[in-house]
């Protein structure tokens, strides 16, 4: 056994904050700034962060530069900054000396910018931007910017020494900057693939936080169900006996005269009837006659002649109602206005029965919104309750209604389902009246409630009427 160290195999791992450099040669005489270069762009390489490279910037490229003292500077909210000196552990911002070098790097980038290497002279100035520059011992200083992919200056260094700034040491202060600020962009990127990965936690913890607010806001409970515009107050025409329509004398949506005739219903039977009423008065008006007549000389005729006075009157009363049931085979409009039913080939030729509703008869500039909601989307309703009506004509014209009434009892509709009746009215007097027997969609508004409660209103209603919890 030998007093030899063991060889200690594979490189050194590098430090957690300071960066491990490899053994200097020797400085040979006149200066290698060529091989001292090539060891601090090595060193430059191995930064594991940008605090430990500022630092490496401060203090380990002197050896190439040659300067006396170092300091760092990095652009914050639009101002260069000292963020380092060379030598020194503890920065203190207020020193002089620290804020007449910023003072220094502020008027040249006024005067000629900070985006090329500039070496300033600064023996023989009695004040440099204001400052007296005996507060600084080095007359003469290098500027070498850091800039990033952009080439946006972000930072740089101030290389201080007494003796001015060679050609030789200017072409290698460019070869620096370039050299820190490729590091510089490389180490800033990687931060910003970090902050990359915990953004989208971030953001999706903004975002539930955001979710869970939300379901607080209150807003009204809303129901959607279809409408009709119809006519308001609209004068009901019904068939007045029972029997055949004969015929329809007014198309829909016609308009009408008070009075006018709207439709007939057939009255063959009904003149019969009323023909052989006629003729049983002329009978019955005979016989009495004849019993007056004959009632002085006989006692029959006497006792007969209140009975034909009796059969008279029936007949005369026989006769009154078949003519009031023949009059009343034409249906007549109660009020001005335009009908409105259907179709006439519908009722042409249908028997109906008495009261049966065959058409209305409604003023076109009055009209309100009659809307079916489903019993599955009854909401607490109050009185004036607000509603937004969508008429199919006009779908991305919302027009502004409030509710009038409300049926207490549902009713059935034509597809065989169960619905309430709404009636609305439009509640903006100066806009366009709707056509009657247009559609449309109302949204009927209620009572206000948090936003989470309106969303799963509906699968919580149907959780507890299928399992009872």
């Amino acid at each position: 056994m030998t007093g030899e160290a063991p060889k200690q195999e594979g490189p050194a791992k590098p430090g957690p904050r300071l960066v491990k450099t490899a053994p200097r040669a020797a400085k040979p005489e006149g200066g290698d700034g060529a091989l001292r270069l090539l060891q601090l762009e090595a060193d430059v390489r191995r930064a594991a962060g940008l605090r430990e490279l500022i630092f490496h910037l401060a203090n380990e490229s002197r050896v190439a530069l040659e300067f006396r003292q170092g300091l760092v500077l990095t652009r914050k909210r639009g101002r260069m900054r000292v963020e380092a000196i060379s030598s020194v552990s503890a920065l203190d911002r207020n020193a002089p000396m620290v804020r007449w070098i910023e003072a220094v790097v502020r008027d040249l980038e006024k005067t000629s910018g900070l985006a090329e290497i500039a070496a300033l002279n600064l023996e023989g100035k009695a004040e440099i931007v204001g400052r007296d520059k005996d507060v600084y011992a080095f007359p003469h200083l290098l500027w070498a910017p850091i800039k990033n992919r952009k080439g946006r200056v972000v930072g740089g260094l101030i290389a201080a020494r007494e003796k001015p700034w060679t050609d030789r040491l200017k072409v290698l202060a460019g070869r620096l900057s370039e050299t820190y600020s490729h590091a510089w962009s490389a180490l800033t990127r990687d931060r910003a693939r970090e902050g990359s990965r915990i953004a989208p936690r971030l953001v999706a913890a903004v975002a539930l936080a955001g979710v869970v607010a939300a379901g607080f806001i209150p807003v009204p409970i809303t129901a959607i169900a279809p409408l009709e515009v119809a006519g308001r107050n609209a004068a009901l025409v019904s068939a007045p006996i029972d029997g055949v329509v004969e015929e329809i004398l007014v198309s829909p949506n016609q308009p009408v005269a008070a009075g006018a005739v709207l439709a007939r219903i057939e009255d063959t039977e009904l003149r019969n009837a009323a023909e052989i009423a006629e003729n049983a008065v002329v009978v019955a008006a005979a016989r009495l006659e004849a019993l007056s007549s004959g009632a002085f000389a006989s006692a029959d005729a006497r006792r007969d002649l209140a009975v034909a006075r009796a059969e008279l009157a029936l007949a005369e009363a026989e006769r009154d109602l078949a003519r009031e049931r023949l009059e009343r085979v034409e249906m007549r409009a109660p009020t001005a206005g335009v009908a409105v039913y259907p179709d006439a080939s519908e009722w042409i030729g249908r028997p109906v029965n008495t009261g049966e509703r065959i058409m209305e008869i409604a003023d076109p500039a009055r009209v309100e919104y009659r809307i079916s909601l489903a019993v599955d989307d009854l909401i607490a309703l109050n009185e004036d309750a607000p509603v937004r009506v969508f008429l199919d004509s006009a779908p991305l014209d919302a027009r502004e209604a409030s509710l009038t009434r409300a049926s207490y009892h549902a009713s059935q509709q034509p597809d065989g389902t169960l619905a309430y009746e709404l009636v609305a009215l439009d509640g903006d007097a100066e806009a366009a009246v709707p056509r009657i027997g247009a559609r449309g969609t109302a949204q009927v508004l209620g009572e206000d409630a948090p936003l989470a409660f309106v969303l799963f209103r509906r699968p919580v209603a149907w959780f507890r009427q299928t399992f009872g919890l």
